[in-house]
């Protein structure tokens, strides 16, 4: 049963005894205060059931479990060598699927593709400009054990020097790590993700998830979004092939044929994490922070360098946040351009806005709405969404609101990337009418016309990079240059194949029309960007396309969104696409003679089809460039706009928050400390680890007049603003399975009692569990004062708190590790390989914890891979989706495989004890 209260308070009263469990003892030791009663010895760990998973040999003749003695003969509590802390990460979104490697229709006019690789033959030609996908690196043996950072050789006997990058297939621009720790976890990640998350390496053609330096190994441990210092089980990387998560081709997809991640696997990214050091400080070396005073000095100056008929309509957008939170130089030089970008994409001008930035450090991006073709209103509803609306503590802000006439003259750029390229914001701010006719009468149009008259020109396909089936794609010229639209369906037979219907859409003088499902569109903008549109076959405009229909796999529900999507596979413009229908018509005498010959005029040649995307490919190019921008640029494979897109949804660490208000590190905890309870909470979480984007966007206001001397503005209600709903697209972690585990203080003395608090955002069956330094973990919940261990989704599980009648007694200087581990879909009473009984077992040791805890996963995933390989295609279709469902929260099919229910979410904390 799940309990109904919001507050579990876990240490009830017994026979008024006080229960006090020492954290990280060399042998769990739990401590009693009774009258000679054994209250809390447990059993011997129970084995698992017949129809359980096999027991951790380890596990088998388990320590002397706790035993209940007086809390003065207490054994002293051991460190544990790791460290900072970290809590509840919210699990990233499942991964889309490997797209083939050779790059899709250049024309297509949506995102990336998602098809199975080994089902997909290369296109004829790659994209333009795009970077050619190398094969997949052969699977590497598994790595040899990996020894300790203490057991390092010795400084006089030097490292041998790495193989070359060519002998092992890997690109020359990535370092191969020398030391052995280091090179094992290279070794695993380069076999089991390099395919999907590795520029120069992928087997499809762009990296999943927006993700592309897996390999780059001084980079993914800078990024606490990653890697937490020192601590695997806290750290989003470790977590996902922890909890089954990744490799995505082989837990979401159910490919056989990729290698199995293996304990040793495991074992090494752990040992790995455990020896890295904080090293997201080390970019901001001789960086000065720049201040709320700094930014509103910049503008000011910019506003007197402004001709007056200017000043009223010149607005600013800050990346400031990200320069002071350590983003490095190349990344900020991609995320100005991918917002400059963004910007012209939604101009109603004919000239681009040019890249210029006002300050010194190039963090604050200046615009004049006059230039977009923007109205004051229109800032006015960018305002109205903006969830960071607070007014400095700065004398010279005054100055430059009311010399624009705004509240508020500037805005984030990272929030705007990440709100404005979708809908509704991306709708409202380009003007985008309710439907396909209304969209082709404001561009000018003439559908009918066009193709009645053999304006039009089309090419067809059986394969696309983003379609699931046969597409077609159709170009008509409009005064600012071209309007491309798509038409897609749900399958490829009867009235919806091409090959047999190449005619169409179905209308009233169209024999053999075929029938769509709906369609997609890319048009040029008076500035020479693009505008994107998705429809319903009736024309109705679609926020996100159907994935039965399109696939974006950089989106965690693989749907393609509006604006994002087509951004970032159409990151240079159109692309090329071979046709494949004239050929096959033409030469097909079933077809009348009239049908031929209306194929042949309708769809060119693919010399003549190439020319015409070439030249449409050179005018989006000649725009980015007026605006200053390289159309090649990325940051390890991504388009600059989905960069910036993601760099905002990433779960943030304790420094970036503090620079999203304004402050260094040390300086917001202080105010924080300051602020009160609840502040202290966020602050706490930070300190401990990340906290997902979506909740630190809720929160932000809360704090800014507590720990801040700002001052927070309503821009609900600004003249002319529109009321727009909030992002389609969550933060990737919004909606995702996450558990938040913090203690009720930053570091301990010794002797002090720690109290724990535990948040699932998913109805699920919690274990909470204390691995002292030896590798030994203590079940602390549950326990046989708290037997059931369902909780529900936002219950707070307190372990330890006031007034509970058991208590966690910190006993040794150190570290103190906790890890919790939240299941759902089977083994909800397993944990590392044993089935807890918390009445005859409460407090339960389990020897080699970690390792048992990898090999419970392990088994797992090859019970689901034995599953998996029994399925025909559609039923490995309908598991995927089943399991993308399951980590995005939403309803499972009844029937999917039970690979497919199953779902694990895991954090970890590092306690300081002096």
């Amino acid at each position: 049963m799940f309990y109904r209260n919001p507050l579990r308070i876990a240490g009830l009263m017994v026979a008024g005894a006080l229960l006090t469990v020492g954290l990280a003892a060399s042998t769990s030791q739990v401590f009693a205060q009774t009258s000679n009663q054994n209250t809390a010895a447990p059993a011997p760990a129970e084995a698992p059931a017949a129809d359980s998973k096999p027991a951790n040999p380890a596990v088998a003749a388990p320590a002397p479990a706790a035993s209940a003695e007086p809390a003065s003969q207490a054994a002293p509590a051991a460190p544990v060598a790791a460290p900072e802390p970290e809590p509840a990460a919210a699990s990233p979104a499942p991964e889309p699927k490997p797209e083939p490697a050779a790059a899709p229709p250049a024309s297509a006019p949506a995102a990336a593709p998602a098809a199975p690789a080994a089902a997909v033959p290369p296109p004829a030609a790659p994209a333009p400009a795009a970077p050619a996908p190398a094969a997949a690196p052969a699977p590497e043996p598994a790595p040899a054990p990996v020894p300790t950072p203490a057991a390092a050789p010795a400084p006089a006997a030097p490292a041998p020097a790495p193989a070359p990058a060519a002998a092992a297939g890997i690109p020359a621009d990535i370092k191969v790590p020398s030391d052995p720790a280091a090179k094992a976890a290279f070794d695993v990640l380069d076999k089991h993700c390099s395919r999907c998350h590795q520029n120069g390496m992928l087997n499809r053609e762009k990296p999943a998830k927006n993700f592309g330096n897996i390999l780059h190994l001084d980079e993914i441990s800078a990024d606490p979004h990653l890697v937490q210092a020192g601590n695997p089980e806290g750290s989003k990387l470790f977590q996902q092939v922890l909890n089954k998560e990744m490799p995505y081709d082989v837990n979401y997809e159910f490919d056989t044929t990729k290698p199995e991640v293996t304990t040793a696997d495991i074992e090494a990214l752990r040992t790995w994490i455990k020896a890295t050091g904080d090293q997201e400080a080390a970019a901001c070396t001789g960086r000065k922070f720049v201040t709320s005073e700094d930014i509103v000095a910049a503008i000011s100056a910019d506003l007197q360098k402004q001709d007056d008929h200017r000043v009223r309509g010149m607005r600013y957008f800050t990346l400031t946040n990200l320069y002071n939170a350590c983003a490095s130089d190349e990344a900020m030089n991609v995320y100005r351009q991918g917002l400059v970008k963004l910007i012209n994409g939604l101009g109603r001008r004919s000239d681009v806005v040019k890249l210029a930035t006002v300050d010194e450090a190039k963090t604050i991006v200046g615009i004049n709405l006059e230039d977009l073709g923007w109205q004051e209103s229109d800032w006015n509803t960018v305002l109205a969404n903006y969830p960071y609306a607070a007014k400095p503590d700065v004398r010279a802000y005054d100055f430059i609101a009311q010399q624009t006439n705004t509240e508020l003259p500037y805005v984030r750029g990272d929030w705007f990337a990440f709100t404005a390229s979708q809908p509704p914001l991306y709708d409202t701010l380009l003007q985008l009418p309710n439907d396909f006719p209304g969209l082709t009468d404001k561009l000018g149009v003439p559908m009918a016309d066009n193709i009645n008259k053999f304006i039009a020109q089309r090419a067809g396909f059986q394969k696309s990079g983003v379609s699931q089936n046969n597409r077609l794609i159709e170009r008509h010229p409009i005064s600012t240059g071209y309007f491309w639209t798509s038409y897609d369906f749900a399958g490829s037979k009867g009235k919806q194949s091409l090959f047999l219907h190449p005619l169409g859409p179905e209308q009233d003088g169209i024999a053999n029309g075929f029938h769509h499902d709906g369609g997609e569109s890319i048009f040029s903008l008076p500035n020479g960007f693009q505008g994107y549109y998705l429809n319903k076959s009736n024309g109705e405009r679609l926020d996100k396309g159907p994935t039965q229909i399109v696939r974006d796999p950089s989106r965690r529900d693989l749907s393609v969104t509006n604006g994002i999507s087509c951004m970032g596979c159409h990151d240079q413009g159109m692309r090329k696409a071979k046709d494949e229908v004239r050929k096959a018509v033409t030469a097909d005498r079933s077809f009348s003679k009239d049908i031929r010959d209306t194929v042949a005029s309708l769809y060119p040649d693919n010399a003549k089809m190439d020319a015409i995307i070439e030249d449409d490919f050179q005018r989006f190019n000649s725009a980015m460039k007026r605006a200053g921008l390289d159309p090649t640029l990325k940051l390890a494979g991504v388009e600059m706009t989905n960069a910036l897109f993601k760099r905002y949804e990433d779960d943030l660490s304790l420094r970036r928050a503090a620079a999203e208000y304004g402050y260094p590190p040390e300086e917001f905890k202080q105010r924080f400390i300051d602020a009160g309870p609840e502040a202290i909470a966020l602050m706490r979480r930070l300190e401990q680890g990340i906290v997902p984007r979506d909740q630190f966007e809720q929160l932000f206001l809360k704090f800014v007049e507590g720990a801040t001397e700002d001052r927070v503005l309503d821009t609900s209600k600004l003249e002319g603003a529109q009321a727009v709903a909030p992002p389609i697209d969550k933060p990737a972690s919004g909606g995702s399975f996450d558990l938040q585990l913090t203690s009720d203080k930053s570091a301990y003395n010794i002797g002090d009692k720690a109290v724990l608090q535990v948040i699932s955002t998913r109805d699920c069956n919690l274990f909470v569990v204390n691995v002292d330094k030896m590798g030994t973990g203590t079940i602390i919940f549950p326990n046989k004062f708290q037997t059931e261990n369902a909780v529900r989704a936002g219950e707070r599980v307190v372990l330890g708190g006031s007034g509970s009648k058991f208590a966690f007694k910190l006993r040794d200087p150190g570290q103190e590790k906790v890890v919790a581990v939240c299941r759902v879909g089977n083994a909800t009473r397993s944990i590392a390989g044993m089935k807890v009984d918390p009445v005859a077992n409460s407090f339960a040791s389990i020897p080699n914890f970690e390792q048992g805890l990898t090999r419970q996963i392990v088994v797992e995933a090859n019970e689901d891979r034995q599953e998996a390989s029994g399925l025909d295609n559609d039923s490995r279709k309908q598991a995927q989706f089943a399991k993308i469902a399951q980590a995005t929260g939403n309803k499972v099919a009844a029937g999917a495989p039970d690979a497919a229910k199953q779902s694990v979410a895991s954090t970890a904390i590092v306690i300081p004890v002096r």
